[in-house]
């Protein structure tokens, strides 16, 4: 009776001797191993067993000959089958049971999975995953050189915007036949989402490598007819070498991209081999930039903002970037380049946002404490900028009057009508605006009581240039008290940043000024350690 239960269960039982020799086949066995055409029933189990697989299996058998459980491969006829097999001992007769069930299909299923995983959907290539693997065994097992190249189609957004995703599918899938024409054994060519492709160049430092996209170039500028009007695209290439220009995945497909930035921005449809230059430096940080935002490097510091009697009243916010491969990179490096790519209004936006958040927790501590938060010239000349502050305000539940938004002078003074009412209208729901780097630009003082400015900020290199003692009488320093003195003629207060020595604080005290922020009180800080030293401060105070 266990014969019919096991053949329900089971796809096969085997009996065999310690030869492997076999004594005994169940029914359900007998019909498994000949389901195949031409196939017999084996008198040897070792002679079904693929020979790739027959080392691990009597290894197994070695090592629990009592019992054992092992998926290995089987033939029958010739025919490749997935088993899962249970070796249990007759100890009285010195036989193994062998109980068998057919796994093939799981094993097909779990195989088209693992591709699946590593493969792109529309064209059948690798993926970046499958691409970070290849380049990352060729590292550890020391094969170089190597190079890849990144290639970005030129004109593809157009034929997608006007024929539609399933002509521009056409497009990618008639591109992918092309480029695989082009590939040597050894290479890959990978697809990174959109219209980005990598060729990986097995053995080809980056001049092989770019004379072999030669012929890449010529195969993308044939008009393509799976389009209307017969399509033209071009391509943009960048190529970068293992060593030479990245000693990991990230830093050497980066570089790749850095070098394609070069090309497009060079006239398009042409290849450049990465090389660490001036523009090179700013493509790199621009695409730094795009991946920074969304992997969220960016954040915010606060440095703080105190009276003439050292008291913590408030902060200016300040936005950081530390990216995983440039590390901490400067404002004055990566700001120009944000406008400049068109990026501003949104980062931003997003600046604006996370500091009006962030002061919304500083109010729990004190509600007077007041944030200061720059406004890049692209932001304030935005048609909807007054909208998009309201906005924020009115998301964040904030005090509109302990908000000070800073605004470089000669911004001011190249304002439109529109910018001007935008102000006035922000002024009127009690938002205050700042004159950043005050005295660095300006020519004329009429917008100092024309705009609805409330205070000016001394620019740092005015500070520095100032004299020792608190009543120095340099032309360096009567031209801050100038500068103090005219605001408070307008009834503006006056902030001086950059203050870094007891000399300097003295004199701008004597001299009248009401802020002062610097590395002699305090250096940019985060929000926690904000917090930490304002409690300290109210710990004093009681």
């Amino acid at each position: 009776m266990t014969t019919p239960t096991l053949d329900r269960v089971l796809d096969a039982v085997l009996r065999v001797d310690a030869g492997l020799n076999v004594q005994f086949i169940s029914e359900s066995g007998q019909r498994w191993f000949t389901r195949v055409p031409g196939s017999e029933l084996p008198r040897n189990f070792a002679e079904i067993v693929h020979p790739e697989d027959l080392p691990g299996f009597r290894q197994s058998m070695a090592d629990a000959p009592e019992s054992f459980s092992c998926d290995l491969r089987v033939l029958k006829g010739g025919t490749e089958c997935w088993i899962n097999l249970r070796s249990y001992l007759l100890t009285a007769v010195q036989q193994h049971v062998f109980c068998i069930v057919d796994i093939s299909m799981w094993k097909t299923e779990d195989s088209a999975l693992r591709h699946a995983a590593l493969h792109d959907e529309l064209t059948g290539l690798p993926n970046r995953a499958f691409l970070k693997k290849a380049v990352e065994q060729r590292m550890l097992d020391g094969v170089f050189p190597f190079s890849v190249a990144l290639l970005d189609l030129d004109g593809f957004k157009k034929v997608n915007d006007t024929y539609g995703h399933a002509m521009g599918d056409a497009v990618l899938i008639e591109t992918t036949k092309r480029l695989q024409k082009l590939l040597n054994p050894g290479d890959i060519m990978a697809r990174l989402g959109g219209d980005e492709f990598v060729i990986l160049f097995d053995g080809k430092n980056a001049q092989a490598a770019q004379k072999a996209l030669k012929n890449v170039l010529l195969a993308v500028a044939r008009p393509y007819d799976t389009a209307p009007h017969n399509a033209y695209l071009g391509v943009s290439i960048g190529v970068a070498e293992y060593p030479m220009h990245g000693e990991d995945y990230s830093m050497l497909l980066k570089n790749a991209d850095t070098a394609m930035y070069f090309s497009k921005k060079s006239g398009k449809n042409r290849v450049t081999v990465f090389a660490l230059t001036d523009a090179n430096v700013d493509f790199s940080i621009k695409a730094a930039i795009h991946n920074g935002i969304q992997e969220g490097e960016f954040f915010m510091e606060y440095q703080p903002q105190y009276d003439m009697d050292r008291r913590l009243i408030g902060a200016e916010a300040l936005m950081r970037w530390t990216n995983r491969d440039l590390g901490r990179v400067g404002p004055d490096q990566f700001i120009p380049i944000v406008e400049d790519s068109g990026l501003m209004p949104f980062l931003g936006k997003w600046a604006l946002r996370y500091s009006c958040h962030q002061l919304k927790k500083f109010h729990a501590l004190d509600p007077d404490f007041v944030l200061s938060v720059n406004v890049s010239p692209i932001q304030f000349n935005s048609d909807h900028f007054d909208q998009e502050v309201l906005e924020v305000i009115a998301e964040t539940g904030i005090d509109p009057t302990r908000l000070i938004l800073e605004i470089t002078e000669s911004t001011l003074m190249s304002s439109q009508e529109k910018t001007e009412r935008a102000l006035a209208h922000l002024r009127e729901k009690g938002i205050r605006f700042s004159i950043d780097d005050f005295g660095t630009g300006f020519s004329s003082l009429s917008y100092l009581t024309r705009l609805p400015v409330s205070s000016i900020k001394i620019d740092r290199a005015f500070i520095t240039a100032m004299g020792a003692g608190p009543s120095a009488e340099t032309s360096d320093n009567k031209l801050v008290c100038a500068m103090i003195n005219l605001a408070h003629s307008i009834d503006l207060k006056v902030v001086a940043e950059g203050v870094e020595t007891d000399m300097q604080y003295a004199f701008l005290k004597n001299a009248g000024c009401n802020l002062v922020q610097g590395y002699l009180l305090g250096k940019p800080m985060s929000a926690d350690s904000m917090v930490r030293a304002f409690r300290q401060q109210l710990e004093v105070a009681a």
